[in-house]
């Protein structure tokens, strides 16, 4: 049963009037015009939501558990895992976002967790978030018997802010900073991320957008400074905080492979976020593909006022893109005994 999407205000966020054209010197342009939805319904798929994996701590002093919802192919064998982030521009993270796009993905042959992370309003900042994506990794893995999982075959995959936080996470796996009480991760603990209209460099988030939305993200978009661990701080003024968020600041020749996709109308979040990750997967020898997708608005989180906003996201071409590239490299038999 699909799940109901609680009512929420719209995100205090702005938008751009006017759009400088993508770069495509380094990533392919997907043409999706009227192409077919993704198909949903195919394959009989099972429910776990409100799975616990991790206890963390609010400003308040209180516990609260973080969740995620799993869905699965109505099958014995073990299938490869998929951590779906929710996006929500760190200010809030509701796991019941994308519900068919998941199971769409689910469909195709994968158990996908849609799982929490601290945000803004909980206290979090970048740091947080990662650890609790990698506390998702863990308790999944330690359970996969009960799941059906196979522990070898892992993708992150996260829209809007989660893919931020998913390529961080992707590119982090060997420094202790980011490891919390959970200890530095293997290579290979991650075989593929798909990082779908990220930020990276917050202080160049409207760098493709009209002077007034650049100004205005710099002065009112204060929550993406907390999110850096300087509240209230203009993104001039700091820096080096907000490079030691961007996934790009890490990334080494030991990166899985990476598939990016953004938006060529893209309002909330310049297109160039995704390629500055990109150009420097490519620089360090990693495996990584970008696509930007003719048309395609920031998808639907409820900020945006064209109710179609979503449908590129949703085609068929684009799913197909997501799903072979996971199938790609989560199924091989290369993968670690």
């Amino acid at each position: 049963m699909e799940p109901e999407i609680p009512s929420v205000p719209k995100l205090p966020v702005p938008t751009a009037s006017t759009i400088a054209p993508p770069d495509l010197a380094d990533s392919t342009l997907l043409k999706v015009g009227p192409n077919p939805q993704m198909t949903l319904g195919t394959v009989e798929i099972e429910s776990r939501p409100d799975v616990a994996f991790t206890t963390v701590k609010m400003p308040n002093g209180e516990s609260r558990d973080l969740k995620a919802d799993i869905l699965r192919p109505a099958t014995e064998d073990r299938l490869p895992l998929v951590l779906f982030l929710p996006g929500g521009a760190f200010l809030r993270c509701n796991k019941a976002m994308a519900f068919d796009l998941r199971r769409h993905v689910a469909e195709s042959g994968f158990v996908v967790a849609s799982v929490e992370y601290r945000v803004t309003p909980d206290g979090g900042t970048y740091v947080d978030s990662v650890h609790d994506v990698r506390a998702a990794l863990v308790h999944l893995r330690q359970h996969a018997d009960d799941f059906g999982i196979d522990p070898r075959a892992v993708a992150l995959w996260g829209e809007s802010a989660g893919g931020h936080v998913a390529a961080l996470t992707g590119v982090t796996h060997e420094l202790p900073e980011f490891s919390g009480d959970l200890g530095t991760l293997p290579l290979g603990t991650v075989q593929a991320v798909v990082d779908a209209f990220g930020t990276s460099l917050l202080s160049a988030i409207a760098d493709d957008f009209d002077e007034e939305a650049r100004l205005h993200y710099e002065r009112t978009a204060t929550h993406f400074s907390a999110y850096v661990g300087k509240p209230g701080a203009l993104f001039s003024e700091i820096p080096e905080a907000v490079g030691a968020a961007d996934p790009a600041t890490y990334v080494t020749a030991s990166a899985p492979p990476f598939l990016l996709l953004h938006g060529s109308d893209d309002m909330l979040v310049s297109s160039s976020q995704t390629q500055h990750v990109h150009q420097a997967l490519r620089a360090a020898g990693v495996d990584s593909t970008r696509h930007v997708v003719a048309g395609a608005n920031h998808g639907d989180f409820g900020v945006l006022a064209d109710s179609d906003a979503a449908l590129a996201w949703s085609s068929a071409t684009v799913t197909n893109v997501i799903t072979e590239f996971l199938h790609r490299h989560l199924d091989s038999t290369d993968l670690p005994k």
